[in-house]
């Protein structure tokens, strides 16, 4: 019984039950400054994001369960659609890559992995 609780739970505030995707719109690096903006452009059928935010690594693609991604950590428990960071990239001279991530009661997804350079 109690189990059919939980998945009903799990379940409540999702039409299609799909995992949400995202994407970058834009970054800007500068003094070892980034900005990276992004939007969810499909929510997944959840009402509700359970985490926004964005990774990045020296290596292609860079995730949450890669021990050389670093991640930023945005929003929990939100509906916002649009969401940005600015974060400083330690080392200058490289390229870094960057992603967005979404994560919804359906699982976790990556945007695709935006490559940016920090050198002149």
């Amino acid at each position: 019984m109690t189990f059919c609780f939980c998945a009903a739970t799990l379940l409540a505030g999702c039409t299609k039950f799909g995992t949400a995707v995202s994407t970058i719109t834009s970054t800007e690096y500068e003094n070892k400054q980034l900005t990276v903006n992004a939007n969810v452009i499909d929510n997944g059928g959840c009402d509700y994001y359970m985490e926004q935010g964005f990774c990045y690594s020296l290596f292609c693609p860079p995730n949450l369960q890669d021990i050389y991604t670093t991640q930023v950590k945005v929003c929990n428990y939100s509906k916002v659609d649009t969401f940005s960071a600015t974060f400083t990239l330690p080392l200058v001279d490289t390229a870094y890559y960057v992603c967005a991530y979404v994560k919804n009661s359906a699982g976790l997804s990556y945007s695709e992995a935006v490559k940016v350079p920090t050198g002149n």
